[in-house]
């Protein structure tokens, strides 16, 4: 054995094995449901800990340095998780669970449509439907479910600006359904034995229909948007797809309409349920908190007319805080997945393929060594720090390395135009003092509905 063996061997043996949560903790939990409670549970320990029982080795991750090494420095180690890729059912092999090669093809063909110039062409949709949100509730009196209509404008806005069709009662229940699916991934993942989609069974056969009836609508979308396709440039995503893929020029490999349907499914998951639920949460924290609601105010009152496009991004800075700042209390996922692909060390721990690894996003989000006063509620936290560099400053909510959210600027800029016209034009008061809890459904969803009262400034 040559002397850089004997150096690596001796340091793989001395890597520990990780702690194990108590199975009486971890195990009730797992089975309950009780999710968030699980990972703050498993949270107490420094590093990693085990939550697995006899049948597969599961492993979360709490410390920052360590989630460097897994999403940046060690990435090509990593694939996305077992746990993560039960979405298969759901979202095709798109995006958000494909590997390799593959998943270096989707990313390259839906690139462009995230550019700088791309968002700022979307600017102008995203900013019609804040002003339809805005003109609705001035026509209410009574308290507003903020899920639900956030869950209802991201979509018309999605349907304009990725998809190239306007919005209408055909799409209203596309929301609710893309819930339900989750919800039902959620709870097979609770089952270290579900039943394979083909068998009957009552919750499979609801399962079905779901997924059924959603592809049926990204379908009709499909057929509505190359329908109405004219032969200049398009400026939506779909259109640019159905494009290159009736063109086909210099043997360049397109989107099929399988490909494209579990593409756009993801955006429906990522592009509007996501970010509707993260500007939820933006809004209730504004209503609670009078000061960042007054600062956020005098940002947005300054300007004779909004910024928009990356304009909004830019000069918007505490708005943008506000947003991001929401996601940091309430990231969406709350944890990443990744499957461990060779023997290896991470740290000082050991880990061996096939291990499957929790990444603990909530926990280094409020890690007093990461982020100073971690419970205090500080948009101002991000005027200095640039989206592309977020992993480098313990932030998560867009994963980080390679795999990295590709429509986080997308998100973030949504985020800040229909904050910024909702609080140009709104004032909000919560209906209950009580705080909402959050609860595990894939992403992290309010227990109860957030209420808010709103009037006209």
């Amino acid at each position: 054995m040559s002397e850089l063996q004997r150096s690596l061997s001796k340091d793989e043996s001395s890597a520990q094995a990780p702690p194990r949560l108590p199975s009486g903790i971890a195990l009730p939990l797992l089975y309950q449901g009780e999710f968030l409670q699980l990972f703050q549970e498993a949270s107490q320990f420094p590093g990693i800990v085990r939550l697995d029982g006899a049948f597969f080795r599961l492993f979360q991750v709490n410390d920052a340095t360590l989630i460097q090494e897994i999403l940046r420095d060690k990435q090509k180690r990593y694939r996305k998780g077992k746990l993560m890729r039960q979405l298969i059912d759901v979202t095709g092999d798109g995006l958000l669970i494909n590997d390799g090669e593959l998943w270096r093809r989707h990313r390259r063909l839906a690139s462009p449509a995230f550019s700088p110039r791309k968002l700022d062409g979307y600017a102008e949709c995203m900013m019609r439907a804040a002003h339809l949100l805005v003109d609705r509730w001035r026509d209410t009196s009574e308290p507003v479910d903020l899920l639900h209509d956030m869950s209802e404008i991201t979509l018309v806005s999605l349907l304009e600006t990725i998809f190239g069709i306007g919005f209408d009662e055909t799409y209203a229940g596309v929301s609710e359904v893309i819930h339900q699916m989750l919800e039902q991934v959620v709870l097979r993942g609770r089952s270290f034995f579900p039943m394979p989609l083909w068998v009957p069974t009552p919750s499979n056969l609801r399962f079905r229909k779901k997924i059924a009836e959603a592809h049926r609508t990204l379908d009709q979308i499909m057929a509505t948007r190359r329908a109405s396709a004219q032969d200049d440039e398009p400026v939506d995503l779909l259109g640019q797809w159905l494009q290159q893929s009736d063109e086909q020029e210099d043997g360049e490999q397109h989107f099929s309409p399988q490909e494209m349907r579990d593409e756009l499914m993801t955006m429906l998951i990522a592009g509007h349920h996501s970010l509707a639920i993260a500007l939820s949460w933006s809004l209730y924290e504004v209503a609670r908190r009078p000061e960042v609601q007054a600062r956020l105010q005098a940002e947005v009152d300054a300007f004779e007319t909004l910024p928009q496009g990356f304009k909004a991004f830019e000069q918007m800075t505490y708005t943008r805080g506000v947003f991001l700042e929401a996601l940091r209390f309430y990231p969406q996922p709350p944890i990443l997945l990744r499957d461990c692909m060779e023997d290896h060390r991470l740290g000082e721990f050991s880990i061996k393929q096939g291990d499957q690894l929790l990444v603990n996003v909530l926990a280094v989000h409020h890690d007093p060594t990461c982020w100073p006063e971690p419970e205090a509620f500080l948009p101002e936290r991000y005027e200095d720090i640039a989206l592309e560099k977020m992993l480098q400053h313990h932030y998560l909510s867009f994963g980080g390395g390679s795999r990295s959210c590709i429509g986080r600027r997308f998100a973030v800029l949504e985020g800040c135009m229909l904050l910024a016209m909702i609080v140009r034009h709104m004032e909000l008061t919560l209906c209950d003092p009580e705080p909402v809890p959050p609860k595990f459904a894939a992403m992290m969803v309010p227990e109860t509905p957030l209420r808010l009262r709103l009037s006209p400034r």
